[in-house]
């Protein structure tokens, strides 16, 4: 019985898939989905080497640079769709040269191709350390698969005469380009310039299900290129994409403490199903303090008795409101933040800068607002024109800070 082995892309698309799941399984341990992390979009402009591995080249790994030089190059563009902290969904368009000499059989060939694929970039700092929302470095693994549409002539490398073509209208793809799936992998750095702009280096081989990229079916079955490259990306978006995860952010950036598996009730132990009621304030009855001093007026040779003069002093006291909104822009555990930094930083007046406590952490807001939709407004011109990105709502009762904010 004749038995059809299983083409190239078959044999490992499942595994891809799998590795993909498995990724995501083990960063849902370690990631917090109440973390400052937002799903975002980027788009990548990039540019590097083409080099070819296949039956027509002179040596196994090194490309040569005369009699017919093997070094090509590539550029393209690419949408990065930045799912979690692991995990990115890329769709690349690439096009590039290749090119291959073999001296002991008298040939060279020269192709160009046109590439689309659809990859997934996995982070490896990501899975294995916290993710930080501003770490200026990431390595990551790239897996995918794609199509490739190529052009090839085969050439005599003593007479430059064209021996076989490729492609070239013979082809099923567009233009008669010869059409072949791939599988992708590679590995990634990325380097973080600013909150939008990112740089990364990247080096990917292209297993082709084919063995006719190099116009000679020879030997391995299937031909190999690589593209080596260097990118600029920019990032938009960023925004979380339902009110609920909203909400979450904003409700529960602190989890509370837990004693013995059971929440502390007494700290968060507030009625919010209730409707709140306007600030009332106290009428305030400030006792003078009556101070008596001596004052001698000036009497030409002559002094007079002292005269007692009664003076009011009053004490300066502060109001706090019974509930306010404000606008969190930074929080660290244990330590003090300098408020004039924090000032100078985001080009914040000092004195709008307040300062409190909450779970062992300092914690620094903005504002006093009576509504959340005040509050909203406020933070999101903080985000837009002091750039704190991940600044958000809070609210207090008698100077505290709450849990998380009543229900709207």
């Amino acid at each position: 019985m004749y038995y059809k082995k299983p083409s190239l892309l078959k044999r490992p698309f499942f595994l891809i898939v799998f590795f993909i799941f498995l990724s995501a399984n083990v960063v849902s341990q370690s990631y917090n989905k109440t973390s400052s992390f937002r799903s975002y979009w980027q788009i990548n402009a990039n540019g590097g080497t083409s080099l070819f591995f296949g039956d027509i080249k002179q040596y196994q790994i090194a490309p040569v640079s005369n009699n017919e030089n093997e070094w090509r190059f590539g550029g393209g563009l690419m949408l990065v769709k930045q799912v979690s902290p692991v995990i990115g969904i890329r769709g690349q368009f690439l096009y590039g040269k290749l090119a291959g000499t073999r001296r002991s059989s008298n040939l060279f060939f020269e192709a160009n191709y046109i590439e689309f694929n659809l990859n997934a970039s996995l982070s490896v700092r990501n899975i294995i350390q916290k993710y930080k929302a501003k770490q200026f470095w990431d390595a990551y693994v790239i897996l995918g698969i794609g199509f490739t549409n190529f052009n090839t002539e085969l050439k005599d490398l003593t007479t430059k005469k064209v021996v076989r073509k490729v492609g070239y209208g013979s082809g099923k793809s567009f233009g008669g380009r010869t059409l072949q799936g791939m599988l992708i992998g590679g590995l990634g750095l990325d380097f973080r310039v600013s909150d939008r702009v990112n740089i990364n280096l990247e080096s990917a081989n292209r297993v082709l299900n084919t063995d006719e990229l190099d116009g000679r079916t020879s030997g391995f079955k299937y031909d190999i290129y690589n593209y080596t490259s260097f990118g600029i990306s920019y990032k938009f978006g960023g925004k979380r994409s339902s009110s609920k995860e909203k909400k979450n952010e904003e409700y529960s950036y602190f989890k509370p403490q837990k004693k013995n598996n059971t929440i502390n009730q007494t700290e968060y132990d507030y009625d919010y199903s209730k409707p709140l009621e306007p600030p009332k304030v106290d009428a305030l009855v400030i006792e003078p303090t009556i101070v008596t001093i001596p004052v001698i007026p000036p009497v030409k040779d002559k002094i007079i008795e002292e005269i007692p003069v009664e003076i009011q002093v009053f004490e300066k006291v502060v109001v706090v409101p019974e509930f306010e909104y404000r606008v969190q822009i930074r929080a660290k555990y244990g330590n003090k933040i300098s408020r004039q930094h924090l000032s100078n930083t985001y080009n914040i007046p000092l004195n709008e800068i307040k300062e409190n406590t909450y779970n062992g952490f300092y914690i620094y807001t903005i504002g006093s607002f009576n509504t959340y939709e005040q509050a909203r407004e406020k933070r999101n011109y903080i985000r837009s024109y002091n750039g704190i990105s991940d600044a958000f709502v809070v609210a207090f009762r008698d100077g505290q800070r709450l849990n998380k904010l009543p229900q709207q």
